[in-house]
């Protein structure tokens, strides 16, 4: 059970400050800070932590609760539940796992994941994609080279680009991926832009429209691999040039797919 400080009070109205305080125990959940089958603090030990009212705890712990990380027992107080348990795909979830401490295990699971969908997917768009989405994916494209390097309509343009390739393939489960992860997808998306020269991230993903626009499925398959394994390597470099979790003798490979 964590110590109540008097230096973690948090500030802003009631629905920002369940939100605030709900990120901020999703965080040490996240890191395992609280790991499973810990008893999170007191309603009265975190009302004194964070200066908040019972309200906004319980608020909170409720939040927690609908994403599956704890379970609320009468006489037994709030745990932390198997991680088994954790809705993985829900947006902040995943933010909160990006935000932790030791953010890498994540990021490595996240590219992971991408690699075993979107270069299949990339794959279904060369030979599925219509006008429109073709339209969106150069426009997509387009606003890459067009917006500086960092700024967020960059990075809504390096969203767009990836979620048209998912909505090209005509599946709705993979049509909806993208919406699932993208609040993560977008800090991972900021971490790489940071590292690699904008015209190499342009042309890695002009090799992918091309290759889907020509409707070469094969090439699609492998330009969008190798993207998104740059991409990797790029966000590990980021977080290591930035005092974060990665280490000069940390093993900077592409997680395996």
């Amino acid at each position: 059970m964590l110590a109540a400080r008097s230096d973690t009070s948090l500030a802003g109205n009631g629905s920002s400050l369940t939100t605030a305080l709900a990120a901020e125990l999703g965080r040490r959940i996240a890191s395992g800070r609280l790991g499973a089958g810990d008893l999170l603090p007191t309603e009265s030990e975190i009302q004194l932590e964070f200066g908040v009212s019972r309200t906004v705890v319980r608020e909170a712990i409720r939040h927690l609760s609908s994403k599956g990380l704890v379970s609320v027992r009468p006489k037994v107080g709030t745990k932390v539940r198997p991680e088994t348990d954790w809705n993985m795909l829900d947006g902040e979830v995943m933010r909160w796992h990006l935000l932790a401490e030791t953010p890498r295990p994540f990021i490595e699971a996240l590219y992971e994941m991408r690699l075993i969908n979107e270069p299949a997917a990339a794959r279904m768009a060369a030979t599925r994609i219509g006008d429109e989405d073709r339209r969106a994916l150069s426009a997509a494209l387009e606003g890459m080279a067009r917006h500086p390097r960092g700024s967020q309509e960059l990075i809504d343009a390096d969203l767009a680009f990836h979620r048209i390739v998912l909505q090209a393939t005509g599946n709705p489960i993979l049509r909806s991926l993208g919406a699932m992860i993208e609040s993560s997808l977008s800090i991972s998306f900021s971490l790489s832009w940071r590292q690699n020269p904008q015209e190499e991230t342009v042309r890695q993903h002009a090799l992918v429209h091309d290759a889907i626009v020509a409707g070469d499925d094969v090439l699609a398959e492998i330009y969008m691999r190798r993207l998104i394994e740059s991409a990797f390597n790029d966000v590990i470099l980021a977080l290591y040039d930035e005092g974060g979790a990665a280490s000069p003798e940390d093993d900077r490979s592409t997680p395996a797919a």
